[in-house]
């Protein structure tokens, strides 16, 4: 009998197996966590919303649900945030067209899924485990095809995009919860 450690996983899972691929692989691995995880994150806020405007209906009624309300509604804003910032990954992941741009068009995703992560961890926490390895998935993506393709990494450039990207985000999602509750007043 051969005694193993206990810290060794001899779990076979797509994740390993898809580190091990090639580029496009990996690629087309990120791109089915994204949609994944916007699937769930659009379904969740969908359902808040609804909560959301049934309580904005009773607020009239009832001002004492003008607290809940509030919290609910920072909560559909974050919610709302970080779809919007999903879907900026996602559409970076769609612009990879060759070796050449992967780095520099996947460079700002890290940070913007490490931000992500950071921020719904006390949110939702279920969604740690998927943003982790979805951040060192992109991460390694990036780092084997700028070796690959013999290019200079400026993580000053990726962060800059990425302030530029959550911004755009932030936004958005201002935008569309003021859209939907016009008379509230959200800091």
């Amino acid at each position: 009998m051969i005694n193993q450690s206990k810290w060794v996983l001899e779990d076979q899972s797509k994740s390993q197996l898809v580190r091990a691929s090639t580029i496009k692989p990996r690629i087309d691995y990120a791109t089915e966590i994204v949609d994944g995880l916007l699937d769930v994150l659009v379904q969740h806020k969908h359902d808040i919303t609804q909560n959301n405007l049934e309580l904005y209906r009773q607020l009239k009624v009832n001002p004492v649900a003008n607290t809940t309300l509030e919290k609910q509604v920072k909560y559909e804003l974050e919610l709302s945030y970080t779809v919007e910032s999903l879907r900026q990954v996602r559409r970076s992941l769609d612009c990879v067209a060759g070796m050449g741009n992967v780095s520099t068009v996947l460079s700002p995703t890290v940070s913007i899924v490490r931000t992500i992560r950071s921020r719904l961890l006390a949110l939702m926490p279920a969604m740690d485990f998927q943003l982790g390895e979805l951040s060192l998935l992109l991460s390694g993506i990036i780092i084997d095809a700028a070796h690959l393709a013999s290019l200079i990494l400026d993580f000053s450039k990726a962060n800059e995009a990425s302030s530029r990207l959550l911004d755009e985000a932030k936004l958005i999602a201002d935008s569309k919860i003021c859209k939907q509750f016009p008379n509230l007043d959200l800091p």
